[in-house]
């Protein structure tokens, strides 16, 4: 397999098996399931409740795959690749953090009042660019190829799923705010979901 096959659609391996799919497949379920049977009650949705929550677990669950992926990666475009990937999992997990309220509020409220965490994504991007220099051009033009894989698209959907969760946050689809509430935070799971599942994915077929 050429270096621009391999970091399209990097080989299947046995890394979690038919248990890791079943679990994927399970867990998919369990959240539909959710969605279901908590959609009408808001204080499900509010700040830090338990869809924000899953939210949060599934970005940073999506950014260890991806970082792990990056690890395992056979050739250094798809290693730039797949941590760009996991960057880009860390900039939504950042921007849903809410430590307001939290025990975590009084030792990490200053950092995320002067926007460090920005700084800090700023940081592993610059970093990330710095280090995949000889080869920028090629990492980039892997993306829209990329998309056109199992992977990618499931990307690509969780990707529109939370778009979509952002558009209803501004009462496009009704006016009443605690049903915008949940129907963003029910479409924001789902995108954070099938962003989470388009990691497992990935590092499910890297060698």
């Amino acid at each position: 397999m050429s270096e621009k096959q391999s970091a399209i659609m990097p080989s299947t391996s046995a890394l979690f098996g038919r248990k890791g799919d079943f679990a994927a497949v399970a867990l998919f379920t369990i959240v539909c399931l959710q969605t279901y049977v908590c959609f009408g009650t808001i204080a499900y949705y509010l700040e830090n409740g338990l869809f924000e929550t899953c939210q949060n677990l599934f970005l940073l669950a999506g950014a260890v795959f991806y970082f792990l992926a990056a690890r395992r990666a056979p050739e250094a475009v798809s290693r730039s690749f797949w941590l760009a990937l996991t960057i880009f999992c860390m900039c939504i997990l950042f921007r849903e953090l809410e430590i307001r309220g939290t025990r975590y509020e009084e030792a990490l409220g200053a950092a995320f009042e002067s926007r460090l965490h920005y700084v800090f994504l700023g940081v592993l991007w610059i970093a990330l660019l710095v280090g995949s220099w000889g080869h920028v051009l090629k990492t980039i033009s892997l993306a829209p190829r990329w998309v056109m894989f199992g992977p990618g698209r499931i990307l690509l959907v969780g990707s529109v799923l939370y778009v979509l969760g952002d558009i209803a946050e501004k009462h496009i689809f009704t006016g009443d705010h605690d049903v915008s509430e949940m129907i963003e935070e029910s479409f924001e799971q789902l995108g954070t979901l099938f962003i989470f599942f388009s990691s497992y994915v990935t590092l499910r077929r890297v060698r």
